[in-house]
């Protein structure tokens, strides 16, 4: 079978048309989650939070994650059975004192992941002693240093309030 190496085709006149469009907006939205092996990362500025937040409301915003009255949390049906703060248990498993005291905006990430046991650092094999843990990462301007957090009213007679 032969083929054809080239077509003529003649002269083809193209016309010159041209169209003005609306104004169009682009909005840039920022990626709510990650996953990178086992580890679900959270970037926490995508969420839309009302200003003077606390990391409570963060952690209910967040994809998969519910908290209870008594301040558990509970990820994709896991009970988190540490939080952690720039990886350190600054709490000592009481996580309603990270909830209610740390301000939402100080919060860069959340990751969530199976963190090994003591057995299993000890031994450096997987003794099976595994917790699900919830870190959360401050921003960098937060991580060093002091912060506080201070509220402080009053209204009519014996009406006040102080909190620290």
């Amino acid at each position: 079978m032969h083929r054809q190496a080239q077509i003529e085709l003649g002269t083809i006149y193209l016309r010159k048309k041209s169209y003005i469009l609306d104004d169009v907006v682009v909005k840039a939205t920022k990626i709510k989650m990650v996953v990178r092996g086992d580890t679900v990362v959270y970037n926490a500025d995508a969420f839309q939070l009302a200003e003077g937040s606390m990391l409570d409301a963060l952690i209910q915003q967040l994809p998969g994650t519910r908290l209870d009255d008594d301040g558990r949390i509970f990820a994709n049906g896991r009970y988190v059975e540490s939080l952690l703060v720039n990886g350190r248990d600054f709490f000592n498993g009481s996580p309603q004192l990270a909830l209610q005291n740390l301000p939402a905006y100080t919060v860069d990430k959340v990751k969530l992941y199976d963190q090994a046991g003591n057995a299993s650092i000890m031994d450096n094999k997987d003794m099976d002693d595994k917790r699900y843990v919830m870190n959360v990462m401050l921003k960098k301007e937060y991580s060093k240093g002091y912060m506080g957090n201070f509220v402080a009213g009053a209204g009519a007679p014996k009406r006040y309030i102080m909190k620290g």
